[in-house]
């Protein structure tokens, strides 16, 4: 029954989204593996989750992180509840949002976990969130990078660009900057993705401090 209310949502959304946006294009969806994977975007625009579904086969519904400020919008909030979105405390280290995740990592589910953790449009960048590298070692999953066209504007070519799957390295001990090396290493592969010269300039500074 989800799977047919997600079919409809589904066509909802494509048709909708292509009066503003009528060029659609996906590259490598071939590339995301069957079963468990953390799909690691990056966020520039509202409409950025649903862009990637829409990238995704019809059916292959996958459940993503979202802040909890969503949860209070009117219509919206119930039908993301419905479809088990895992809302988030970004204001907070918020534990069960993490844990949710990884429990559905190992239940065979897939994830969708905006690199970033807000929009970077234009020229502002943030340093990697390392919630979806430390999802991905806890849950043994792959990790696929996906660029989604930054600097929307109406009517331009939306492009949706899946990297190749990969595993993190296994490491014994695990430190806070080794996770935040790992983010860096994710963000560079997913701008690399869409050509973007930003791929050069993660993690070169300190801090990587939002630029504006």
């Amino acid at each position: 029954m989800m799977t047919f209310w997600y079919r409809v949502c589904w066509w909802i959304c494509r048709i909708g989204l292509f009066f503003w946006h009528p060029v659609f294009h996906v590259v490598g969806r071939e590339l995301v593996p069957a079963g468990k994977a953390v799909l690691s975007v990056n966020h520039s625009g509202c409409a950025d989750a649903i862009w990637l579904l829409l990238a995704l086969d019809a059916p292959q519904m996958c459940r993503i992180i979202a802040k909890k400020e969503l949860r209070s919008v009117p219509i919206v909030g119930w039908v993301m509840e419905k479809f088990r979105i895992i809302f988030v405390d970004r204001a907070a280290h918020d534990g069960t949002a993490y844990h949710e995740g990884v429990k559905a990592l190992e239940n065979d589910e897939k994830m969708m976990v905006f690199v970033e953790g807000t929009r970077c449009n234009g020229k502002k960048h943030v340093r990697a969130k390392t919630g979806a590298v430390r999802m991905a070692v806890e849950a043994d999953a792959p990790v696929v990078p996906v660029f989604i066209t930054r600097n929307k504007t109406p009517w331009c070519p939306i492009n949706v660009i899946f990297g190749e799957p990969y595993y993190v390295e296994k490491r014994d001990h695990w430190t806070h900057d080794a996770y935040q090396h790992e983010a860096d290493e994710l963000l560079r592969k997913i701008y690399k993705l869409g050509g973007d010269t930003y791929a050069d300039h993660i993690g070169e500074d300190s801090g990587l401090l939002l630029r504006s």
